[in-house]
């Protein structure tokens, strides 16, 4: 007897539980009554028939007694985030323009005259196309044009390709005003708008648009941010006859000094310094007038091991190295870094490589952004690692050890890369990322090559998964490799890049046009270091392409 009580008291509570549990759901999932309505049955498999790319078809079964139906969108499969919602008598519903490559969550619900007798939701997902092909017009903004109240936009012009108006978005908060309107006659023309009114240390979106195209998700061209800028937590100031080095070591290993310190160096002047393990990150920055402050290295720069380091920044200054066999940086150890940031420098010497990962230990770089950069006569001498060789790990190993986000190489020249002054060397590959399977973030843009990668493979990221690769707006006047080698599920976006007959295999990999002359012809002295483009009826010249520096009237 006290068994069977036993078992009906558990048998009790654990009714009372699902009970409890019914009662927890969804008040729109609940069956109420027997007066209730069923819930829609789909009619096809699957369920929603996508055209045009982005046009959707939901077809289900009509209900009896039903009075219509709600139809919902959502951007997220908790169905938290609703895109749209609309009512229709009929069975069916048509949804045209909705925003491309975007996976969207539906539900459908039966109504009744009485909205307590509502059917539950039926359920489904689909996936829009990618958008067709369309011109990658608007340019990534420069650092060197960016404030921290305004920025420069800029777009390429091009008579099949109007910009009517532009929009500058908050990415994050949507307390921060955004700024948008219709561009004027003159800045048309010139393909250029000057935005104020920004806030600092803010992340925006950036889109320009033609919106004279009928469907909306067709009216913007390419998106790119853009982030102002901020007070520095500390600023140096730092004379001529001070020791940089000697500065930089001491606040590496002092607690008191702010991560990102900025050292501002004169003008004209030149210090030497022994690069170290860094512990946290700086900035060194020289006035964006007059003479770069020259830094002379006789090191490499490294980490120390689990270092987290937020920013590692170099701005309006030279770097040489003086040293033999030495990289820029080459690290070993284990370290996170939010951003590696160089700007508007040039770079001479750095014999070996520039960035290098080595030993089995995790690195991970959020963003690394080289901007209006020349990297000149570097490479010259033992090795050919290249720009970037993200190569941690046993050689040949394929790991998990390298994760760089994004990388980003904008308006920079690469030049007199070693190879013709001694064929044993100049630098290989510009980015090699094959040891690693992360996805990587990768953009070209309105970059020149010359003298560079010779015979040797541009881009090699052939084990990553799901990687972007962008290129535009990039010369190829050297005779390299093969361009690109790409992971599987790599996604790709090309357009206006040109090669010179220099590069003999063709560009067809980043869809460039054969320009049908040789970079002798082009530029004004380019085995001498100057590359202005001399011959201004070049589809280069004309469509601005490669490093903006170039391209003089």
């Amino acid at each position: 007897m006290l068994r069977l009580m036993k078992f009906n008291i558990f048998r009790f509570a654990a009714m009372a539980a699902v009970a409890l549990a019914l009662t927890a759901c969804d008040d729109d999932d609940k069956f109420t009554s027997r007066g209730d309505l069923f819930q829609p049955r789909f009619a096809t498999s699957p369920e929603v028939t996508v055209k045009n790319h982005n046009d959707m078809t939901l077809v289900w079964y009509k209900v009896n007694d039903a009075v219509g139906y709600t139809v919902q969108l959502f951007e997220d499969s908790y169905y938290q985030r609703l895109f749209m919602e609309l009512e229709t008598t009929d069975p069916y519903v048509t949804i045209e323009d909705i925003p491309y490559a975007t996976t969207f969550y539906v539900r459908v619900r039966s109504n009744a005259a009485n909205p307590a007798n509502n059917s539950q939701w039926a359920r489904c997902n689909f996936s829009t196309e990618a958008r067709p092909d369309y011109e990658q017009i608007l340019m990534g903004v420069s650092k060197t044009e960016i404030g921290d109240n305004d920025a420069i936009i800029r777009w390429r012009v091009d008579a099949a390709n109007p910009v009517d108006s532009f929009s500058v978005v908050p990415a994050i908060s949507s307390d921060i005003p955004s700024v948008s309107r219709y561009v004027t006659s003159e800045e048309k023309q010139t393909g250029e708008i000057h935005v104020t009114g920004l806030t600092p240390s803010t992340l925006y979106t950036v889109n320009v648009y033609d919106t004279s195209k009928p469907r909306k998700y067709d009216k913007p061209y390419n998106a790119v941010s853009l982030r102002t800028t901020g007070p520095a937590p500390a600023t140096v100031e730092v004379e001529p006859t001070d020791d940089l080095s000697a500065m930089l070591i001491a606040a590496n290993d002092d607690p008191e000094t702010p991560e990102g310190t900025v050292y501002d160096l004169l003008a004209g002047t030149t210090y030497t310094i022994t690069p170290f393990a860094i512990k946290k990150g700086f900035v060194l920055h020289g006035p964006s007038m007059g003479d770069r402050p020259v830094i002379v290295m006789n090191g490499t720069w490294s980490t120390a091991a689990n270092a987290n380091i937020a920013s590692f920044s170099f701005e309006n200054v030279e770097l040489r190295n003086q040293a033999d066999n030495q990289y820029f940086f080459n690290s070993g150890n284990p370290f996170e870094m939010e951003t590696a940031s160089f700007t508007n420098c040039v770079f001479r010497q750095i014999r070996r490589g520039f960035w290098r990962h080595q030993g089995a230990s995790t690195k991970h770089i959020s963003n690394i952004e080289i901007d209006n950069c020349w990297f000149d006569q570097c490479g010259w001498q033992s090795g050919t690692y290249g720009t970037f060789a993200f190569g941690s790990g046993n050689k040949d190993e394929i790991g998990t050890y390298d994760q760089i986000d994004n990388l980003t190489i904008r308006n920079t020249t690469f030049s007199r890369g070693g190879y013709k002054q001694d064929t044993r060397f100049g630098w290989g590959n510009l980015v090699n990322h094959s040891q690693s399977s992360h996805p990587i973030n990768l953009i070209i843009e309105s970059v020149t090559f010359y003298d560079f990668c010779i015979n040797q493979r541009l881009v090699d990221i052939t084990n990553t998964e799901r990687s972007t690769v962008t290129v535009r707006n990039t010369v190829i006047a050297s005779d390299m490799g093969e361009l690109l080698s790409l992971g599987s599920g790599t996604r790709t976006t090309f357009s206006n890049n040109y090669a010179t007959t220099d590069y003999r295999l063709g560009g067809s990999q980043i869809r460039a046009t054969s320009v049908g002359a040789a970079a002798a012809d082009l530029f004004v002295n380019p085995d001498g270091g100057d590359l202005t483009l001399k011959d201004h009826s070049s589809l280069i010249f004309i469509n601005e392409a490669g490093d903006p520096r170039w391209l003089v009237d």
